[in-house]
């Protein structure tokens, strides 16, 4: 198998360093994305030692899924002698060519991996996220996920503990198909229609990877962006190796419903004549359109008369709707505001971020709130820092780049039991 690969990484509009890393290595056929958590300089040095550990671990012809088992130990032990980078992690999503047709995935976290096949854009791997394991257990719509204050928290990531399940993925590919890895700084920021939109249209893959992180920036860009771009440009079938890992299948088509028989329609003919029946269908549902017309109405107003103030990655965001979502209605950005979480006292930030945010019955109480929190800000601080946005990281192609230490600001304190993404 033969793939062009194209990369690029960005600070975004909002971090004041990148935390993100890539890796593109065609001698060994691997190409992955690391985005890395723990404050200052931590965050930067767990993506780094991550894929410098996976590259080592490949080269000495361990499995992927192995490599990645070694990349999380490296992670996990400098934390361990180095006490200002405890708790810091990454996440990674790693691909290895196989020869043949084939693709094997190793992924820990929530940045992504999507394979793009005529036209159609399919995600790859599943997130390691709160807000994932909601919507897989029914209790979260993908479309209250997307708006959820809680969407950034990750249950799983390298270096936070000895040890580290790995998903790994099989995926057979043809001439022509596309692949795309990448942080959540493209998938927060950029609907998966305008992803696919991007990655459809521009032929080469230094551009794509450029236009999507243009794209997550446009958006706002409140956090680093990373994105790998491969097309597939010769397989060999014959070639495939027999692989013990789990392949990703496609769910069967549902079954056409079985029609009627003419004996199950008969009796329904015999009721009433046409025109008995169907004034007595039109007076029997009538009310009932009626009653649900009503039901649903007060619904929809129960659903949208609330506003709550929450966050959104660093900046104080006031919600519109009911937290975490009431039915068929998600909370809504009302107004993102300039006032930056990481610079309210311990007590607000506390307030803000907190699972279940106080509700207030108008937008006007939800503006005497942020009010109250921006007068926080300039009585707690003593000096202002303002924000530039970084120039884009030029695309790579050269192994094993990791960018320049920087100090980015602790946006994301581990919680016991889960871990947060940038």
């Amino acid at each position: 198998m033969r793939v062009v690969a194209g990369a690029a990484s960005d600070v975004g509009r909002v971090r004041e360093g990148n935390e993100d890393a890539f890796l593109v290595d065609d001698r060994l056929a691997l190409f992955a994305v690391a985005d890395g958590m723990g404050g200052h300089q931590a965050g930067e040095v767990a993506s780094a030692t991550a894929l410098e550990a996976l590259r080592a671990a490949v080269a000495s012809d361990q499995p992927i899924n192995e490599a990645v088992v070694t990349a999380n130990r490296a992670v996990y032990e400098m934390a361990a002698e180095n006490p200002e980078m405890r708790g810091m992690g990454t996440t990674l999503t790693a691909l290895v060519t196989l020869g043949g047709n084939r693709l094997l995935i190793g992924h820990v976290g929530d940045s992504r991996a999507y394979l793009l096949r005529e036209g159609a854009l399919r995600k790859v791997t599943d997130d390691h996220s709160l807000v994932e394991e909601l919507v897989r257990d029914g209790r979260l719509t993908p479309e209250q996920a997307e708006v959820h204050p809680q969407r950034s928290i990750i249950t799983r990531a390298l270096g936070i503990d000895a040890d580290v399940e790995v998903d790994l993925y099989t995926v057979d590919v043809g001439e022509g198909d596309r692949v795309l890895l990448c942080s959540d700084g493209l998938t927060t920021m950029v609907r998966d229609r305008e992803i696919a939109r991007i990655v459809r249209t521009e032929p080469d893959v230094r551009l794509a990877a450029d236009k999507l992180v243009d794209a997550a920036n446009d958006a706002g860009g409140e956090d680093n962006v990373t994105v790998v771009v491969l097309d597939v440009v010769e397989v060999d079938p014959e070639a495939s190796e027999a692989l013990d890992a789990d392949a990703v299948v496609e769910a069967p088509p549902a079954a056409p419903p079985p029609a009627a028989t003419p004996a199950e329609a008969a009796p329904t003919e015999a009721v009433l004549p046409k025109p008995r029946r169907v004034r007595a269908v039109v007076l029997t549902l009538l009310p009932i359109a009626v009653i649900l017309g009503v039901a649903f109405g007060a619904l929809a107003w129960y659903a949208r008369r609330s506003y709550y103030v929450s966050q959104l990655h660093d900046r104080v965001v006031v919600y519109r709707g009911v937290p975490g979502g009431f039915l068929l209605w998600s909370p809504t950005v009302d107004d993102r505001t300039d006032v930056r979480v990481s610079d309210l006292p311990p007590y607000e930030r506390q307030r803000v971020t907190a699972a279940q945010p106080q509700v207030y019955t108008s937008r006007a109480k939800a503006e005497a709130r942020v009010d109250t929190l921006r007068t926080a800000t300039t009585t707690t601080t003593t000096s202002t820092t303002t924000t530039t946005a970084q120039p884009r990281t030029a695309p790579a192609t050269a192994p094993g780049t990791r960018p320049k230490p920087v100090t980015p600001p602790t946006t994301r304190p581990p919680t016991p039991g889960t871990t947060t993404s940038p």
